[in-house]
């Protein structure tokens, strides 16, 4: 990709030289041009250095800093700088074809797919969602297809492939996806649609459903949220932005234009930023893309904040050494921060305001941390409790787990999982990491949402019973407070909708609450198709989470072998986990198909994962080949009649059960991998009993073993070997385990 180059084309104040020779407008135009020219280059420097060296991938686009490839919001974000600066590259088709065929949905994340009107026919004609490491979710986030359309009009491309698929779009009213309880869609996603088929010029047949929707949803005073008036709450600046951008394009603007403005102007605080409402109850920082929104709504109110210069100020503020700008004074540089920020300056005329000399510093929060004689453990968050603990300390023993978040596991499975693990001298220690369903809380103006709300503990807390639809405030204060009290944390699993979670996730770091956010789960990446929740790299901890659904562990194995989240710790114990998700001493790694067996991993303060990439021996779970991933291929387990939690117990005596490596998708099984091919006891070859379990329907496998039954076993040690055979190559392979009776 070719590096940018310096073409300036700088800001110059419009004026009147009728009185000057031609001779003398030349000579002063060429003096101010030099100025201007000279003044800006550092900035400009300094600002195209950040892009091309931390942001320029190999392959076509930009991504995140401590990412090795691009992402379709990185180079969105690029793109509009270049844009604003008037530095976009001579050579725009390579960009183009990343943006039009990297939509992170439909994509693999590095390599060119399908274009999104090829993509969309086979979601809408033949119902299939096809997903690249980004994952398939539930909902189609339709800001991302804004990105790629409003990329390619700034880069002069052609969009006529959108046009189609546009006229297909529907509201998301009332899908579960949303993880809200009365069914309210995603209000920024709604206005998606309206402002794309405005900018392909799309006739907006459904215009008079979208402002009564937009009517439905503003306020007394102007402002716009996710919730109905009805609910009460007031606006979101982000909401209230995008919403005047929908109306804007209906002509409808000039409805409630004084008191819009006032609400507007009501957001910015003595700092010169801007907060997601007038006086908030809950997240009250400013950050730039509340300012950025404020700019932009009151633009088109043909209005500007009261405290214009403050606001420029507030802006430069943001300005990192690197050149690029965080969200909030001290923060990072991230793509869209800065392309909030340039863009904000820029819709303000005072893009200028960046000539003045100013003494940058590194923030501090990437300040590198002692990270010596720490050690490389792994805890799996959310993974099976319940089913065989036998079977979850084997796992945990062969896929070196050194802690396990049992989800739905009541202190009966984590104590015996924790005696079998401590009897046999595995160093795992078993934890509570649960997702409460059927709980939601409420927070105001934007409605009661669900899939928020996951937490770990220690096994031996009873946690406070909470009822459900409580506010955010009386949630923190019944719920939230005493679990950080008995040492317990909260984790965001997921939610689609920005306003709602940059309040939550900003007042958690100011207030505590969430202590970590979810990432790789099952065949997902939030961060690729939630991106903006990318902002808390350093702020937050960045976790992959199991989320085990089912019975056994065994059938889990995929998941536990695929992805896994890494912690520096002097031991494994949850204390010392806790630190780490104090430090952001924490990655989250995912190596399998989905990520083309290349490493992903994410988060981690700044040079945790360059320590643990160096250390990757100690942790990988692959072999010379990364494509082999080691996992072990059947599972050997004695039983008694004492042994309640175990399926198959005999009423007397003994049972051997085995299971094998089977394809799964939680939890149903889809075609054995290994089969059982002889089992001796005590070197005699005996007969098992083959058994296989399905659903209600009959039609789907939920589990399935090989049994032989002792009756009536002689005291003594015993061995059992179990000769299995690799069905895609017939390789054969021998498991042996001994036991006492």
């Amino acid at each position: 990709m070719n590096k940018l180059t310096h073409s300036k084309k700088p800001e110059v104040c419009h004026f009147r030289l009728s009185f000057y020779s031609k001779g003398l407008f030349i000579f002063m135009l060429g003096l101010i041009l030099d100025f201007q020219l000279t003044a800006q280059s550092k900035w400009h420097e300094d600002l195209l250095n950040y892009i091309n060296l931390k942001l320029e991938k190999t392959d076509g686009g930009y991504g995140w800093e401590d990412q090795p490839d691009s992402h379709l919001t990185p180079t969105f974000a690029v793109i509009g700088i270049l844009h604003d600066i008037d530095e976009l590259p001579a050579n725009h088709d390579k960009l183009i074809s990343f943006v039009r065929s990297h939509h992170p949905q439909y994509a693999s994340n590095s390599t060119s797919a399908l274009t999104y009107k090829e993509t969309h026919e086979v979601l809408y004609l033949k119902g299939e969602f096809l997903s690249g490491e980004a994952g398939a979710s539930g909902s189609e986030m339709m800001d991302l297809i804004y990105q790629q359309i409003q990329g390619i009009l700034w880069l002069g491309g052609d969009v006529e492939e959108f046009r189609d698929p546009l006229r297909l779009w529907k509201s998301q009213a009332g899908n579960a996806a949303n993880y809200e309880e009365h069914g309210y869609p995603v209000l920024l996603q709604e206005m998606m649609t309206t402002i794309c088929r405005h900018l392909l010029k799309v006739s907006a047949e459904d215009s008079l459903s979208v402002i009564a929707y937009l009517r439905s949803r503003r306020r007394v005073n102007g402002s716009f949220n996710n919730a109905p008036v009805t609910d009460g709450g007031d606006g979101n600046i982000l909401n209230t932005y995008w919403s005047l951008y929908a109306l804007n394009t209906f002509n409808k603007i000039d409805l409630l234009k004084e008191e819009t403005t006032k609400w507007l102007q009501s957001c910015q605080l003595k700092s010169g930023g801007f907060t997601h409402q007038p006086s908030p109850s809950i997240g009250t920082n400013t950050d730039v893309a509340y300012t950025w929104a404020g700019i932009k709504a009151l633009r088109l109110l043909y209005s500007e904040p009261i405290n214009r210069e403050e606001c420029i100020a507030y802006i430069l503020s943001l300005r990192n050494a690197d050149g690029g700008f965080g969200n909030q004074p001290g923060l990072p540089s991230t793509p869209m921060s800065t392309y909030y920020a340039i863009d904000a300056l820029k819709s303000l005329g005072a893009l200028t305001s960046l000539d003045a000399e100013v003494i940058l510093k590194k923030s501090p929060i990437t300040q590198k941390h002692d990270l010596s004689g720490l050690n490389i453990y792994t805890v799996q968050f959310e993974a099976q409790g319940s089913g065989s603990p036998e079977e979850a300390v084997e796992l945990a023993d062969k896929l070196q787990i050194s802690m396990w978040g049992a989800k739905n596991g009541d202190q009966k499975w984590i104590s015996t999982a924790q005696r079998i693990a401590d009897k046999r001298k595995v160093p795992v220690t078993f934890f509570i990491a649960d997702e409460p369903y059927r709980k939601s809380v409420s927070v105001s103006g934007m409605g009661t949402f669900g899939h928020i709300l996951d937490f770990i503990c220690p096994p031996d807390i009873r946690l406070p019973e909470t009822g459900n639809n409580q506010s955010w405030q009386e949630y923190q204060k019944n719920y939230i407070q005493p679990l950080i009290n008995d040492h317990g944390a909260l984790i965001l699993q997921i939610s689609n909708n920005e306003p709602l979670f940059r309040i939550l996730l900003d007042e958690s770091i100011k207030n505590k609450a969430y202590a970590a956010i979810s990432t790789i789960h099952f065949d997902q990446n939030f961060l690729f198709w939630v991106p903006s929740l990318y902002q808390y790299r350093y702020q937050l901890p960045f976790i992959a989470l199991q989320d085990a659904h089912g019975t056994e562990s065994w059938w889990w194995s995929d998941e536990l072998l695929h992805y896994r989240t890494l912690f520096l710790a002097k031991k494994p114990t949850y204390d010392e986990m806790m630190n780490a998700l104090n430090h952001n001493w924490i990655v989250a790694v995912r190596h399998d198909s989905l990520s083309g067996y290349k490493t992903r991993m994410l988060g981690g303060a700044s040079g945790v994962q360059e320590y643990i990439k160096a250390r990757q021996k100690e942790w990988k779970w692959w072999g010379d080949d990364p494509i082999n991933l080691l996992r072990p291929w059947a599972v050997i387990t004695i039983l008694n009649k004492k042994d309640s939690l175990e399926t198959a117990r005999p009423d007397n005596g003994l049972n051997v059960r085995i299971r094998c490596w089977w394809i799964s998708n939680r939890p149903v099984l889809k075609k054995p991998v290994v089969t059982l091919t002889q089992l001796k006891i005590d070197n005699k070859v005996v007969k098992t009993d083959y058994f296989e379990i399905k659903d209600r329907s009959g039609r789907s496998v939920t589990d399935t073993y090989f049994l032989y039954s002792m009756p009536d076993p002689k005291k003594g040690v015993h061995t059992v070997e179990a000769t299995l055979k690799f069905l895609k190559d017939n390789s054969l392979r021998v498991i042996k385990k001994k036991f006492i009776y």
